[in-house]
């Protein structure tokens, strides 16, 4: 009887799991996470430039880079995720995490001229 319940545990640690992997594999949420991954990436170089100042200028130039280094590493380890365990959503993924990126610093350079 121990043996019938560990294997419906495992069963249903399968089905959940395959049932993660469908739901992130969806167009439409692997989408969403990209643009939001983008987005935030945009965000923490922003905040990286924000920290420039006349009086502390190399120490805001160290934590631009760092800030600019981590946004890159998290979409990488993003995508990587994607190509690892849910190869169905990796492209509409990838395309949300450059829309997520680029269409707003598109907007913010042309916004600035």
């Amino acid at each position: 009887m121990r043996t019938d319940a560990g294997r419906r545990g495992v069963e249903t640690l399968g089905a959940a799991t395959t049932g993660i992997v469908l739901f992130l594999g969806n167009a439409v949420v692997a989408s969403v996470l990209g643009i939001a991954l983008g987005a935030s990436m945009l965000a923490l170089n922003r905040i990286g430039i924000g920290m420039f100042t006349p009086e502390t200028l190399e120490l805001g130039a160290a934590r631009a880079v760092v800030l600019m280094v981590l946004g890159m590493v998290a979409g990488f380890v993003g995508l990587l995720l994607y190509y690892l365990f849910v190869r169905a959503g990796l492209v509409p993924f990838g395309l949300g995490l450059i829309a997520g990126f680029l269409i707003p610093a598109l907007v913010a350079l042309f916004r600035a001229k």
